[in-house]
């Protein structure tokens, strides 16, 4: 094999049945500002107009077709046809903003000793309008790793790799039906130095009927991967990274299923996280991940469009079926006020910043009297004494100190 061009981006673009899409995935290549690179479609097997839409952009584009084999074998079918020393993979229906090559390309180049470069991203719907989420989590190279064991925050258009990580640590894994991007990122995280640019460079976009709206195959795969990277799932309660990394699994199949409105799966996948890993029970996020878990995607977080308490209602019933069920382990069964504590300091937290102060009030109120744990936390604590007061207090005290912020604890 000839050795890669050093400036050459090889922007590997799967595609199976999306003609609606591809044509703006290229165009969002075609419009970079950096100019060195290649485009390598490969059609999947797709049964719409895609061939057609392709072909409009003739030479532009080299057009890869192959029968239906899977997402995983049409990326490893562009990465082995690639010339280029770095490999983005741009999913047909996501996009590339006009500077995406351009930084990150630049950054790899002043650090030559990195393997990869990931960015931020903005979700987009079916028409490529913005959505309120955005993803730019701030992790360093060298906490990637087991950031990424708690579970994936990346999309393949966020993520440019040099191609000899590729040759490192291996191709898309063809076995797996879901979740192989998070697969390779682990296996790119644990081997070299990837490096973060907090710009918002990409475009992901959220439509119905999506691998990812399945939750049951999201969790399936979950499993499969996280058995590759760290084994077995423990069959008792523990603390270890294996026991964290399950349970975060489960906890992140937990919120699918109550997006997706399977309140008893979203039941079975809370119980089998505190039995793998009861602490997180008592882990404000997990209380966030579930007291946000009836936004749909695109729009998790968003306290313009959260409705508290309405929107956190599912946190206290699952853990009254959990802690109500005769099957429930006594490790779990220790933790009931410290759990119901967080939970309520998180439903808490959540009211105030949506601006219901009264809410508020009562949730953490009620968290502070149930656990000692809760009071010596002080966002917790900063968030009642807020409560307390008030917005509008807050807002008066604030101009009457020409802006400066008051009432953090």
């Amino acid at each position: 094999m000839p050795r890669p061009d050093d400036r050459l981006v090889s922007v590997v673009i799967p595609n199976f049945n999306h003609a609606r899409y591809v044509g703006d995935a290229i165009l969002s290549v075609l419009a970079q500002t950096y100019r060195d690179y290649e485009i390598l479609v490969v059609d999947d097997g797709s049964t719409d107009d895609s061939h057609a839409v392709i072909a409009q952009f003739g030479d532009r584009v080299r057009f890869i077709c192959q029968p239906n084999a899977g997402l995983s074998a049409a990326r490893n079918t562009g990465i082995r046809a690639a010339a280029g020393a770095y490999i983005g993979v741009l999913d047909a229906d996501d996009l590339y903003e006009p500077e995406y090559l351009e930084a990150l390309v630049a950054m790899l180049r002043r650090q030559p000793g990195a393997g990869g470069v990931h960015c931020g991203y903005r979700f987009v719907d079916h028409e490529n309008q913005p959505l309120p989420q955005v993803e730019a989590r701030a992790v360093e190279p060298d906490g990637l790793y087991r950031a990424l064991l708690d579970g994936n925050f990346l999309v393949p258009e966020s993520v440019l790799l040099r191609r000899t990580v590729y040759d490192d640590v291996g191709l898309f894994d063809e076995a797996l039906r879901a979740c192989e991007d998070w697969d390779v990122w682990l296996r790119a995280a644990s081997r070299f130095h990837i490096l973060r640019s907090p710009r918002i460079l990409t475009r992901h976009r959220v439509l119905p009927g999506s691998m990812s709206t399945d939750p049951q195959r999201m969790l399936a795969n979950r499993l499969a991967v996280l058995a590759k990277h760290v084994g077995a799932e423990p069959v008792s309660p523990g603390t270890s990274v294996a026991h964290r990394a399950f349970g975060r699994a489960y906890l992140g199949s937990c919120v699918e299923f109550i997006q997706y409105g399977d309140p008893e799966r979203a039941y079975r996948c809370l119980r089998q996280m505190a039995v793998v890993c009861p602490g997180l029970l008592c882990e404000i996020d997990t209380c966030y991940q579930i007291g946000c878990g009836r936004q749909p995607k695109g729009s998790m977080g968003d306290l313009a469009s959260l409705s508290m308490p309405a929107d956190g209602a599912p946190l206290l019933p699952l853990l009254d079926q959990l802690f109500g069920d005769h099957a429930t382990p006594e490790p779990v069964r220790r933790l009931r006020r410290p759990a119901y504590a967080t939970a309520l300091a998180a439903l808490g937290i959540l009211a105030y910043n949506t601006r219901d102060t009264r809410s508020a009030r009562v949730l953490l109120t009620r968290a502070i009297w149930l656990d000692r744990a809760v009071r010596t936390n002080g966002v917790v604590i900063g968030t009642w004494a807020r409560a307390l007061v008030g917005h509008r207090v807050i807002a008066w005290m604030k101009r009457a100190l020409g802006g400066r912020d008051v009432g953090h604890g």
